[in-house]
């Protein structure tokens, strides 16, 4: 027990070669002198007997190798470490640079989503604007059409009022203008019938004479101017006819005649003298 206390495994190998080193050394002095023959090391072996059985230690390193071998293992650590985080970090940039790829792809494939949706969307409302205004002009013209259709019709209505009221007018007009002839010869046969009767034939009258005047007369029938236009060729007859015309002064019965239709006869009006005796 006193041995294993006094000595470990470390002190034995020491002093062991130690030992060995020393009986090298003396037994062979010479071999620094002469090389003629080789030396031939004598290897003494010792055994360390421990007085009881033990598991054999493991042989224990010394403190420089012990050092040396942490720090190799420290270097091929960090060395390790090194790779590993190396590799980690080009797997990291790696992954970002697949990353913002990816992203890139991504948000590229949204802006062109955007745009096949925006052109789309333009297009869909471009054809709407589009069929929008076909179809106002259509209703547009459609509207004009019939527009024009209800003008042409009244235009058209207008015109056959029109010509329904010229027609009624016409015929109004004949009418009356018949009425007027048929009235404006009455009322020329009775001047003539007034005239005669304040007539005195003179006897140098003959059949066939005829003496025409200018009359002016007033709506009421008052005759305030008598010029002979045409003489019969007898001054006598003449002077007779005039003095006949003047003698009526007022041709009461003109005052029943129409105003328009006196002032187209009456104000101004030639008068054919032709008594009844003296026709032919």
């Amino acid at each position: 027990m006193k041995l294993e206390k006094s000595f470990s495994l470390p002190t034995l190998l020491s002093v062991f070669l130690h030992g060995t080193l020393l009986v090298l050394f003396l037994g062979n002095w010479d071999f620094l002198k002469s090389k003629e023959e080789p030396y031939k090391p004598h290897y003494v072996t010792a055994t360390l007997v421990d007085l009881k059985p033990k598991a054999k230690a493991a042989p224990q390193q010394t403190k420089e190798q012990i050092l040396d071998s942490k720090a190799y293992e420290d270097l091929k650590n960090n060395k390790k470490q090194d790779e590993q985080r190396r590799k980690e970090a080009e797997a990291l940039v790696q992954s970002q640079k697949e990353q913002q790829a990816k992203a890139a792809e991504a948000e590229k494939q949204k802006q062109q989503k955007i745009k096949d949706e925006q052109a789309k969307a333009a297009k869909a409302k471009a054809v709407q604007t589009e069929a929008e205004k076909k179809k106002k002009a259509e209703e547009e013209a459609k509207r004009k059409a019939e527009a024009l259709k209800k003008t042409k019709r009244e235009q058209e209505a207008e015109e056959e009022q029109r010509r329904i009221q010229a027609a009624r007018q016409e015929e109004e007009k004949h009418i009356a203008d018949s009425n007027d002839d048929a009235n404006v010869k009455s009322y020329n046969e009775l001047l003539s019938e007034r005239v005669a009767q304040n007539w005195s034939r003179p006897p140098s009258a003959r059949a066939g004479m005829v003496a025409v005047f200018n009359i002016d007369m007033l709506p009421n029938g008052q005759v305030i101017g008598v010029q002979l236009a045409k003489s019969s060729g007898n001054s006598a007859f003449d002077n007779a006819a005039e003095q006949a015309i003047k003698k009526v002064e007022r041709f009461v019965e003109i005052k029943d005649v129409p105003i328009d239709v006196f002032e187209r006869n009456f104000r101004h009006f030639q008068f054919a003298f032709n008594p009844e005796d003296l026709r032919q």
